[in-house]
């Protein structure tokens, strides 16, 4: 069947886009599989459960046309599994980036998306282009988090 093998190569594109840009392991990831589900790529278990859900598992990757971007849910899920584009902030940092304020001076392996971290936990996702990074969390979230700093 070519859809199905299509997603397929999808799926692997997915997992390879965790491999390269996060160091992440396919075997870190043990338990779950990823699928191409709505156009984005979710995390859903490997245990089928006989549940009443309204989603089937938690999105991973939205896929924007152009990009692939990690959700802040799946970077904070597989957080000490993140090898590289991990972004440590200070307090300071993080909420200036939160609350739009700056971009912060960072060194990352490459451009694109990073995990952000304060404090040893992902926060969220960022964007880490020039030597610099700037926040891709929610507005909502951000206002969230920024108000407990």
């Amino acid at each position: 069947m070519p859809g199905s093998e299509n997603r397929q190569i999808e799926v692997e594109k997915a997992y390879k886009f965790f491999r390269e840009r996060f160091g992440l392991d396919v075997k870190q990831m043990e338990g779950f599989r990823l699928e191409r589900i709505s156009g984005d790529f979710w995390l859903v278990s490997d245990t089928e459960q006989e549940l009443e859900t309204e989603t089937r598992g938690l999105r991973a990757l939205r896929d924007t046309g152009k990009y692939l971007k990690p959700t802040t849910y799946v970077l904070q899920l597989f957080d000490d599994e993140l090898e590289k584009n991990v972004v440590e902030l200070e307090k300071e940092e993080l909420k200036a980036i939160l609350d739009e304020e700056d971009m912060i001076e960072v060194e990352a392996s490459s451009k694109g998306y990073v995990a952000i971290k304060y404090e040893g936990r992902v926060i969220g996702c960022g964007l880490y282009m020039d030597g610099v990074v700037s926040s891709r969390v929610s507005r909502g979230r951000a206002g969230e988090l920024s108000s407990l700093l």
